[in-house]
């Protein structure tokens, strides 16, 4: 009778024991999960975080125009884009100058073509005549910019990327350095640049776009330098993984740009149009002409039609 008390008793404790192991099982994984749903919580705010401000960051940029013409950005439709360089802000400038620097963006989802059109290029202008294509800008703001150069180009201008020089530079800390192909020995605002690859930075990347009156192609070598620049800091821009330097370019663009692409346009745009970064550079080239004692760029009509073929090309025009 003792021997059955004993063993039941032994039962009873082992039993005891062995579902007070079970429970103490139960416990670690109850922890472990609450430190995973711990850890995901966390995560998922930092992503809600970064979009929350990118998108608050750059709705200050959004700024739409008359007569839009956009398209659906899901990586089947091709789409153009028109960038503004304006000196605005330069030198404490307020009003609204010349555009400066000027290029047109054709993208599909396999490759981009970059084009510079001369700011002195003889166009018609709507309403105003013969003039040089930058005079638009001052007429009629991007609207008249972007419809002078649609007319001139023969291709439809869906969006528009302004951005003044001030801005530039601030750009240019906020991504980095980049590398660019320097095909001439020079020297701007006391800064060398030696004849081929060289660093980019805040420091010296107004020096190098700017320089025009030391290069003997004038203009068109600083379209060229311009082109190369813009082209490296797309591709650096594409690649930026870091939070902290993505929240800066954010920062920057959405003080110095504006553009009639939303925030859902621009990632559409990185999610679908990744092949964009590949990027041919293409040069409207003219003669300089002087009429009525104006100096223009007239661009020969062989060579409009063939940039006009290739941006046609590349956004899948019949």
């Amino acid at each position: 009778m003792v021997e059955h008390d004993e063993l039941h008793q032994h039962h009873r404790h082992h039993h005891h024991h062995r579902h007070h192991k079970n429970g103490r099982k139960m416990s670690w994984s109850k922890k472990l999960g609450i430190i995973l749903g711990i850890f995901l919580l966390v995560d998922a705010l930092a992503i809600a975080k970064m979009y929350w401000d990118a998108k608050g960051a750059l709705k200050n940029t959004y700024q739409g125009v008359k007569q839009e013409k956009t398209v659906k950005l899901d990586g089947k439709h091709p789409f153009s884009v028109l960038i503004l360089g304006s000196d605005t802000g330069e030198f404490g400038r307020t009003y609204r100058g010349r555009s400066d620097t000027m290029m047109v963006a054709a993208v599909n989802n396999k490759k981009s073509t970059l084009v510079s059109i001369p700011r002195d290029t003889k166009v018609s202008i709507p309403g105003r005549g013969n003039n040089k294509i930058n005079a638009a800008y001052s007429y009629d703001g991007v609207s008249g910019a972007m419809n002078t150069v649609e007319g001139y180009l023969g291709i439809p201008i869906n969006y528009y990327i302004e951005i003044n020089m001030k801005g530039l530079k601030e750009l240019s800390s906020a991504v980095g350095p980049v590398q660019v192909n320097n095909d001439l020995d020079f020297t701007s605002d006391g800064v060398h640049f030696p004849k081929g690859e060289v660093t980019i930075d805040s420091d010296n990347i107004l020096a190098y776009t700017r320089m025009r009156h030391e290069d003997p192609r004038g203009d068109y070598g600083r379209q060229l330098r311009q082109r190369e620049v813009v082209t490296a800091m797309v591709k650096k821009m594409a690649s930026v993984k870091s939070i902290l330097k993505y929240k800066s370019i954010l920062n920057v663009l959405s003080a110095n740009m504006k553009t009639n692409l939303s925030f859902n346009d621009m990632q559409k745009i990185f999610v679908h149009y990744r092949g964009g970064k590949n990027i041919k550079q293409e040069q409207l080239q003219g003669q300089t002409q002087q009429i009525d004692g104006i100096d223009y760029e007239v661009v020969p009509q062989s060579n409009l039609h063939k940039i006009q073929d290739e941006l046609k090309q590349t956004l899948k025009m019949k």
